[in-house]
């Protein structure tokens, strides 16, 4: 479990320092963990997609409803 001085830190990171921090945390694991360059491609992709058009994300509310249904 992670300590909540650590989260606050964390949330208190100016944007630039949680995607250096992400990086590190990624570079870290263990290589089995890491994205492999397919995986990282398709987040980029996706989330390319999302920028062009941001009214084709789900709100949280939707979001919630498709893993309830997915799982019902």
């Amino acid at each position: 479990m992670v300590s909540t001085e650590l989260l606050a830190a964390v949330d208190a990171l100016s944007d630039d320092e949680r995607i250096e921090l992400v990086a590190h945390i990624e570079e870290t694991l263990d290589a089995d963990l890491r994205l492999t360059p397919e995986q990282l491609a398709t987040i980029e992709r996706r989330h390319a997609e999302l920028v062009a058009d941001l009214d084709r994300g789900l709100s949280l509310d939707e979001a919630i409803a498709a893993v309830r249904a997915l799982t019902a």
